[in-house]
Formats: C-alpha cells, structure tokens, sequence
C-alpha cells in the first residue's frame, strides 16, 4: 500500500483539528478564544478561529496579528524531538495590555518543524469586573496583586513585519538609551526577545530581516538567541 504524502497528511491533521474547534466553540463560553494556526503559512496562519470576538482576530490574519507577547512563539523554535509540545495555563497580554490565561499545543511534522498550533485564550475581565463590584457593594477592597503601572501600554498592530521590528527597536532602545556597546547591546537582545516572543522568527526570512533592521549580521541574531536561552534556563 502507497503511502499518504507527508503534506496530504498534514493537511488532513489540520482539517481534523478544525472539527475540533468548531465544536469546542459552540460550548464554550463566550470570554474563550479557541485558535488554530496553520504554520506553514504565517502571512495568513489563523486557519480557525472560535470566539474571535475576545482577541478582534479573524480566520485568515497573520500569526503576527497575535497576542503581544506569547511563550508558545519561542518554545515553537525549541524541542523539536518532541511530536507535540503543551504548554498550560500561562500568562499572555493582547496588544490593549489586557492580559489572557492562554494555553497551547504545538504540533511538529517528521523532521521536528512545527506545522500548526492550537491555542486556547480566557479573558477574564468580565469575571474580574464583577468580583469588583461586589467588592464595592460590601465595602471590602481587595489587594491588587498587580499595580496598574506594571501592565504593558497599549500597542498598536503594525500593518507588516518590517514595521513591527521598527516599532520594537524604537521601544527597546528608548528603554535602554546610550551609545555604548553595552548598551546597544542590551537594547539589541531586548528586541531580539521581544521579536521571539512575537513570532517573527518562525517567519521565513525573519532573522535576516531582524539583522538588517538591527544593523547586524544574521549570526549575531543567532548568538542573541542562544544567549537568551541560556538566560531562560
């Protein structure tokens, strides 16, 4: 018996996966956003997409349409020896600063390169909004766990991966000014992960578009990110 092409395969998964997700949608609450991302084409990854509403995303956006900031992103470029990778109930922020219980399933084909995503995004600010107003009614204040100028500012969707780095390296370096090498180097790795966490790197081209951008050579992105790396262990 022949067997199936490795991209009728996959594309089959993901058929499959679609399913899922429409049935997921059609019982879940309303604050849940049930997403699934098609990496093979990331100019148009979102390949479903349920409760769109929470994140104003819609089927056929770009993967850089995404959350602000999302760990799946850099784990997406790591653990390949692994078919499916999960990560559970961790913290992401919209690009409105407003932050979301996220969690994640990656999926890779034979060769260990991740083809599709699932992603699953809560918002709770209606339960928080109401939690609130009982605590008005009783006259009980709680303890903010998170001061409001500890939250990322608002950020605006850029219309296309060039803007968005320079709206990154605009950001960093305002944070990190000086023209020492130690600080445009400390300005360049806090770019770089941002670019990580944001999925630029799993665009084709993405670090030697990041190199020009930053005025460095593609190697130089490659040893920012073994550093963060390292740093992240």
């Amino acid at each position: 018996m022949a067997s199936i092409p490795e991209e009728q395969h996959l594309q089959a998964l993901l058929q499959a996966l679609s399913a899922a997700i429409r049935v997921m949608g059609s019982v879940v609450s309303r604050n849940t956003e049930i997403v699934l991302h098609d990496l093979r084409h990331l100019d148009y990854s979102i390949a479903e997409i349920a409760n769109a509403h929470v994140t104003g995303r819609k089927k056929g956006d770009s993967v850089l349409a995404g959350m602000r900031t999302d760990r799946a992103f850099i784990d997406a470029m790591e653990n390949r020896d692994e078919p499916v990778t999960l990560l559970l109930d961790y913290v992401t922020w919209t690009r409105e600063g407003k932050p979301m219980r996220s969690s994640t399933a990656i999926y890779r084909d034979a060769k260990g390169m991740p083809y599709a995503a699932l992603c699953i995004n809560v918002d709770n600010t209606g339960i928080e909004d109401a939690l609130q107003t009982l605590f008005t009614l009783t006259g009980v204040t709680p303890e903010q766990a998170v001061r409001a100028d500890t939250l990322p500012q608002t950020e605006t969707a850029p219309g296309n991966i060039e803007g968005l780095m320079q709206d990154i390296i605009k950001t960093t370096t305002a944070l990190e000014p000086g023209h020492r090498r130690t600080d445009v180097k400390r300005a360049n790795m806090m770019a770089v992960k941002s670019m990580q966490e944001k999925g630029i790197f799993l665009i084709k081209g993405g670090v030697e578009k990041a190199a020009e951008a930053l005025g460095v050579t593609r190697y130089t992105i490659y040893n920012y990110l073994d550093e963060l790396k390292n740093y992240n262990k």
